[in-house]
């Protein structure tokens, strides 16, 4: 199953959603994001004597196809996709399983998603396919309970479905990135419980659409 983590806006979270379900499913991760964050990442991992995550960096749009081509069903893997809109980018949004779009519950935040919307509906008019992604609200407050107004906006976008988990925003999730881990690795915590919550619903997407 190919789970890609993407939005045509930047500092949404798509690179530590990637890093944490990596470490939580045991997966690698293939990383378009040109900012590189995971790897400096992955380095501190190293750092702090554990074995590092398998990132893989395609070059171009050939290299990711011919990827893809010998990437066997059996196998899971994240792909972190850059803030921007490219060839490639759309190339991975096309052929995931399952594609999860990162939004913020604020009103700023918006317009980003409403693009990102344009941006599937025309992947789909050039494929000839309805292409769908489940919008995870991310970062939220962790005293945050009413999500109306990006609910209604969500259900209105015929290419959006909104996930029923919620990943709010934790100091915990930063802090073990610093340390080159994935909350998972960690004591129970709520922000780990909110990963693995999140990991559950993919896999029961994941079966769903077998």
């Amino acid at each position: 199953m190919i789970i890609t983590i993407a939005h045509s806006k930047g500092g949404v979270g798509k690179s530590l959603l990637a890093w944490h379900l990596s470490i939580a499913m045991g997966v690698p991760i293939i990383d378009l994001d040109f900012q590189k964050t995971l790897v400096y990442v992955n380095k501190l991992r190293e750092m702090h004597g554990r074995v590092p995550i398998n990132i893989i960096h395609p070059e171009n749009t050939e290299a990711f196809i011919g990827l893809y081509d010998s990437w066997t069903n059996d196998k899971d893997i994240i792909i972190d996709v850059g803030g921007f809109d490219s060839d490639l980018n759309r190339t991975a949004i096309y052929v995931s399983d399952i594609v999860i779009t990162p939004a913020v519950d604020r009103v700023t935040e918006m317009a980003g998603l409403y693009k990102f919307h344009a941006v599937l509906e025309d992947i789909s008019q050039s494929v000839g396919t309805k292409i769908k992604t489940y919008v995870l609200l991310n970062d939220v407050s962790p005293v945050s309970r009413d999500f109306s107004v990006i609910k209604d906006m969500i259900d209105s976008l015929g290419h959006f479905d909104l996930l029923e988990s919620i990943v709010a925003h934790r100091a915990d999730f930063y802090r073990s990135m610093e340390e080159g881990r994935g909350v998972t690795e960690g004591i129970d915590t709520k922000a780990s419980r909110e990963i693995l919550a999140l990991v559950a619903e993919i896999k029961r997407i994941g079966k769903e659409i077998e």
